[in-house]
């Protein structure tokens, strides 16, 4: 019986411990091989991706002072424009071009929510009405 509760406990910890180096090599992974957190020199930085289809991005990359526009596919980069950095959205909501910020997640979907509640509370009393 204890043979049995041992076997069943060192099961449980090494699957954590297999769990804890898969975590652990995702992240390794993830950090050398990602577009904005991979791609990094002394002089040279992606600050922003965007992907347009499977093998197209848009990039804005800041090389020494100068921020650039680039699209990138597969086998070909493109310049496109230069960009101001004081245009662009520095990430916590900021925006210093005065254009309003994208709504995060939970405020869309409250917006979006009360919109579909009041659609409905207003179909219900013509429906009403009707009668």
């Amino acid at each position: 019986m204890l043979e049995k509760i041992f076997t069943v406990l060192f099961t449980i910890v090494l699957f954590v411990v297999i769990l804890y180096l898969a975590y652990l090599t995702t992240k390794y992974i993830g950090k050398r091989f990602s577009v904005t957190g991979g791609i990094s020199g002394k002089n040279i930085k992606v600050l922003d991706t965007l992907s347009i289809s499977q093998d197209k991005l848009l990039m804005i990359v800041k090389a020494g002072e100068k921020t650039v526009l680039m699209g990138v596919s597969r086998d070909h980069m493109e310049y496109i424009c230069d960009v101001d950095e004081n245009q662009l959205n520095t990430g916590d909501g900021d925006v210093t071009s005065g254009a309003s910020p994208a709504p995060d997640f939970i405020g869309a979907f409250k917006t979006v929510l009360s919109d579909k509640i009041k659609n409905i509370s207003g179909k219900g009393n013509s429906d009403e009405e009707k009668k």
